[in-house]
């Protein structure tokens, strides 16, 4: 007959590793959070900290998806917060909104969005809880992190499978309908185009449907056969953006195709440096056409 002692533990271990394996792959997020004020005159800076810390953990630790998502399957996002005033416990300032996703077979990691956000305003007092409930503003800075939390998993899903983020983009706009009545959320808000109203509206809107499948095929049809064949991973990636020019005339004032260049330009000239000398020439011309915004950077794939 077995040690009972014996078989005690190697049970206890076995429920130790299920739970501690099921824990450890609970949370979907694992972002990386920089408060900074380089303009903001203060006799102790250390709030900035204990924000920096207490977000980034609000973002970590909790449960956002009901999907099982594994260690190494975890969601690399970075907010970085620049604090522009500070006036008691309200904070003005940007923020810089960054998630990359590893490369198949790689060691590569590609930028799959960023985006810069110009009106962030929010009320903090050091050491408060991060609460946060779906549906509900209990903090206008949770409620901001939640935005973009949901934003970060729609893009990583659709990036993976087609349309695959629907339902987190869906989220966001709910947030963007619920704080209307704040600073930052209107259409009006921002520079142009350029914020948290639109961002969400362009993500949900079927008009822009392509533009979500180019951030699925980009990917998965482009960046992920890299590693196994390049040539033909360039030849993929020229074709998607092919199809993009063909909805130009739709697409080109979105914020969504202007978002896609402004993320993707050092890498699309570091792809096609690599191709042969009559396509760098047209396809330096092509994206300058498509991105006129950056044209000077796109010389350097012909040299």
């Amino acid at each position: 007959m077995r040690n009972p002692i014996a078989k005690f533990i190697i049970l206890f271990t076995v429920i130790v590793l299920f739970f501690g394996t099921k824990h450890a792959s609970a949370q979907e997020i694992k972002s990386t959070v920089q408060v900074v004020a380089p303009r903001v005159t203060m006799t102790d800076k250390q709030i900035l900290n204990t924000l920096q810390t207490a977000a980034q953990q609000f973002i970590n630790t909790r449960k956002w998806t009901d999907e099982n998502i594994a260690l190494q399957e975890k969601i690399d996002v970075s907010l970085f917060i620049e604090i522009t005033a500070i006036n008691n416990n309200e904070f003005q300032g940007t923020l810089q909104f960054q998630v990359v996703r590893p490369v198949f077979n790689s060691t590569y990691k590609t930028t799959v969005f960023q985006f810069n956000d110009e009106d962030v305003s929010f009320v903090y007092r050091e050491f408060e809880n991060l609460d946060y409930q779906e549906n509900m503003n209990m903090n206008d800075f949770t409620t901001l992190l939640a935005y973009y939390v949901n934003l970060a998993i729609g893009l990583d899903f659709d990036s993976y499978g087609e349309l695959g983020g629907t339902a987190y983009y869906a989220k966001a706009q709910s947030i963007v309908a619920m704080m209307t009545n704040k600073p930052g959320w209107n259409q009006s808000d921002g520079k142009g185009i350029r914020n948290r109203f639109y961002l969400a509206e362009n993500l949900n809107n079927n008009r822009f449907k392509e533009l979500r499948l180019l951030n699925y095929n980009y990917h998965r049809r482009g960046m992920d056969m890299f590693a196994e064949n390049p040539d033909q991973a360039r030849k993929n990636i020229t074709e998607i953006l092919k199809t993009l020019k063909e909805s130009q005339a739709l697409f080109q004032n979105s914020l969504l195709q202007k978002t896609f260049f402004s993320t993707k330009w050092p890498e699309l000239v570091e792809i096609y440096k690599g191709a042969t000398v009559p396509e760098k020439t047209a396809m330096a011309k092509f994206l300058s056409d498509m991105d006129p915004t950056n044209s000077q950077r796109y010389e350097k794939i012909k040299a």
